[in-house]
């Protein structure tokens, strides 16, 4: 099973969040839930079968997981689940049971995927996030002991975030997911983690680093 996404969307006054995860190999389906509240208020699923079949590995699934998060997202910035959200604001009674179907993401093919990708990165950009950046130059080798040096911050601004839960955890296809290190950035937004990779084949694993504040979360992928 591959670490999920966990994003927070802000819509009007509202702040909905947006998770996604791997449901694992037995069962090979990305489910993407957004909630309001601890309620599930849209739900999508794809299967990824056919990667499987094909012989696709981790950074395939990774991947269809990461544009499915990105694409659910655009379409609630986009309007396409404006009557689900719009209950919450009017007040009406919460969905007794979570959505089950498949919400399928409307294509408009009228627009180009530039337009689309140019759309979306405008409309995170009116947002302020959570972002992590490396601080000093980073070079992760299997058995190596390593110090990163990050930084939290706000997307709008730039203001250091003090107080950002940071984790690093170690994905593989050779083991099962292993946490390295975690922290908390300090006033300056400055966090330095200590990371110990094990041996491991070139191309097998990859160092997911997650941070979570008050503004939401953030994450930056290496494959090692």
């Amino acid at each position: 099973m591959i670490t999920g996404y966990n994003t927070d969307v802000r819509y009007g006054n509202l702040v909905l969040h947006v998770q996604t995860e791997d449901k694992g190999q037995s069962n090979p389906c990305i489910e993407s839930l957004v909630y309001h509240g601890g309620q599930v208020v849209i739900a999508k699923r794809g299967s990824y079968a056919d990667l499987l079949a094909d012989g696709g590995k981790d950074e395939a699934i990774i991947s269809f997981m990461d544009r499915q998060h990105r694409a659910l997202i655009e379409s609630i910035q986009r309007g396409k689940f404006d009557e689900e959200i719009h209950g919450i604001q009017s007040g009406s009674q919460p969905i007794e049971e979570p959505i089950t179907g498949t919400l399928e993401l409307a294509n408009d093919t009228s627009r180009s995927l530039d337009q689309v990708i140019l759309e979306y990165l405008a409309a995170e950009a009116q947002q302020e996030q959570l972002v992590l950046e490396f601080q000093n130059e980073v070079d992760l080798r299997p058995g190596d002991r390593t110090r990163i040096h990050l930084r939290a911050q706000s997307s709008k601004s730039g203001q250091p975030i003090a107080g950002a839960k940071i984790s690093a955890r170690l994905i593989s296809t050779q083991a099962g997911p292993r946490t390295l290190a975690v922290g908390e950035s300090d006033t300056d937004g400055t966090i330095e983690l200590i990371i110990e990779i094990p041996q491991i084949k070139p191309g097998s694993a990859a160092l997911i680093i997650n941070g979570s504040s008050d503004i939401g979360q953030a994450q930056i992928k290496h494959v090692l």
